[in-house]
């Protein structure tokens, strides 16, 4: 009777994988090195009722078409739609229906496995199980190694990391292949590549994070997929059940990301991919035709003066500091119950025109050395972004940028927000009560709750352009 391949004792990873780590040269390594990092950073799998999901819309095996999977992973997506084709009964290879290209040999192999136990629970015999599923599930970089056909369904869930994350080595590779304007992060360059493997009147269904539907980042790649597929069904995805073993966090933590589930195609009925933003589930209705407050206020990003102790002093070093170079500086831990207490440190202001008295030049020569490598640039007595033409005459508000709503504070004038929180001073449209009122709305909560960027614990991330398009209603 045959034995399934976990009840031999042979683990996922075991079965294939151990021949590829083999007679390593110096490069090879360094490439198995980059690979592995690569997987520890975007080994997020989906769960089986989101597979399922995908499946039925994109009508498979029913479309009878081609499948492919282009980051299989431990190959769910693979064993599901291999589930559907088997009970179909049919007389037909199953690779020629089904691929997965997966770079990680250890992820590779756990998705041979997974197919060829699928296979065994159908009959098939063991060895040639293990064949079958060889030829299925291919140890090979998608956006590299590519394949050259086109398919009729692609779906899966591709790695999402930002460019800065890769590895170098593959960084370097991928540099070479992938379009520039989908080399920010690897979401967009398989979204890219995905677009151009499926057949035309093919679909892409697939769970991603959402941010490539939202930033500023990604409009080009949003243009550019628009030329070749529309959007025909996005939903958004409960992190804690669409996924199992999150990028190999704690045991029971949800990954930091907000996902989507999503159905590319040619179809006529799809919404149009463009360069604007698209907010999944977001009933744009009650906002139409309403003022914005970038019509009615200034929203400017508070500077950030670099290292505190350098061109941000506690009170001990403003005593030694003449009174008019020094101005109060607010950060959000100045905050408490919603009101500004007294004022714990102080910016010092220079001019680039103008150098500083001898007080000023003493201290900064005693503290540069301790300011962080971005912040020097420039004229040494500057900080890395001046302040000195800000009008601070008016009274403003301060809204700090990450936040679960447009929360805003009073700040008196001649004090500096620092630190890229949101300021807002009056464009004399409208008085700072009524700006305050606006931004302490439901209508405004709910506007931010919409299209910001999603962070965790129901905070968002708030930006000067989101601000400035906020709907401007006073309560």
């Amino acid at each position: 009777m045959n034995q399934t391949l976990n009840e031999r004792g042979l683990s996922r990873s075991a079965v294939f994988a151990q021949p590829q780590l083999m007679f390593e040269d110096e490069t090879s390594a360094i490439r198995t090195a980059a690979i592995d990092a690569l997987h520890f950073a975007t080994a997020i799998y989906t769960a089986q009722p989101v597979v399922d999901d995908l499946l039925d819309r994109l009508n498979w095996p029913a479309a009878k078409t081609k499948l492919l999977d282009p980051s299989c992973g431990d190959g769910m997506f693979l064993a599901r739609a291999l589930e559907r084709l088997l009970a179909l009964g049919l007389d037909i290879d199953p690779c020629d229906l089904i691929e997965g290209w997966e770079i990680h040999p250890g992820a590779c192999g756990e998705a041979r496995v997974r197919v060829a136990e699928v296979l065994q629970k159908h009959g098939v015999d063991a060895r040639f199980a293990i064949i079958t599923a060889t030829r299925m599930v291919h140890n090979k970089d998608f956006l590299v190694d590519g394949p050259t056909t086109l398919y009729g369904c692609v779906a899966g869930n591709p790695p999402y990391l930002r460019a800065a994350h890769v590895p170098a080595y593959l960084r370097e590779i991928y540099s070479g292949v992938v379009p520039d304007y989908a080399s920010a992060d690897l979401l967009h360059s398989f979204l890219e590549r995905c677009s151009r493997v499926v057949e035309p009147g093919g679909k892409i269904a697939l769970v991603t994070a959402d941010r490539w539907l939202t930033n500023a980042s990604a409009a080009r790649l949003r243009e550019a997929l628009g030329k070749r597929v529309s959007l025909a069904h996005v939903e958004r995805l409960a992190v804690g059940s669409a996924f199992y073993r999150p990028k190999f966090r704690r045991k029971g933590s949800s990954p930091r990301i907000h996902p989507i589930s999503i159905v590319l195609g040619a179809d006529e009925g799809g919404r149009a991919l463009s360069m604007e933003p698209i907010y999944p589930g977001v009933d744009e209705t009650p906002y139409e035709g309403l003022p914005t407050l970038g019509e009615v206020a200034k929203v400017r990003l508070a500077p950030w003066l670099g290292t505190a102790g350098v061109f941000v002093v506690d009170a001990e070093v403003a005593k030694r500091l003449p009174p008019e170079v020094l101005i109060p500086a607010v950060d959000t831990d100045d905050f408490c119950d919603g009101k500004l207490q007294a004022p714990r440190r102080w910016a010092i202001r220079t001019r680039p025109d103008e150098e500083p008295c001898r007080e000023v030049l003493d201290h900064l020569h005693r503290t540069m050395d301790t300011m962080a490598e971005r912040g020097k640039q420039g004229k040494f007595w500057l900080p890395p972004e001046p302040f000195h033409q800000l009008d601070l005459s008016q009274e403003s508000l301060l809204v700090p940028r990450i936040a679960k709503g447009p929360k805003a504070v009073r700040i008196p004038p001649d004090c500096l927000a620092i630190n890229h929180n949101l300021s807002i001073v009056s464009a004399g449209k409208a008085n700072l009560a009524e700006i305050e009122s606006a931004l302490a709305s439901p209508l405004a909560h709910q506007w931010v709750k919409d299209h910001a960027d999603r962070l965790e614990n129901s905070y968002h991330s708030l930006t000067t352009t989101l601000l400035r398009k906020l709907p401007f209603v006073p309560r």
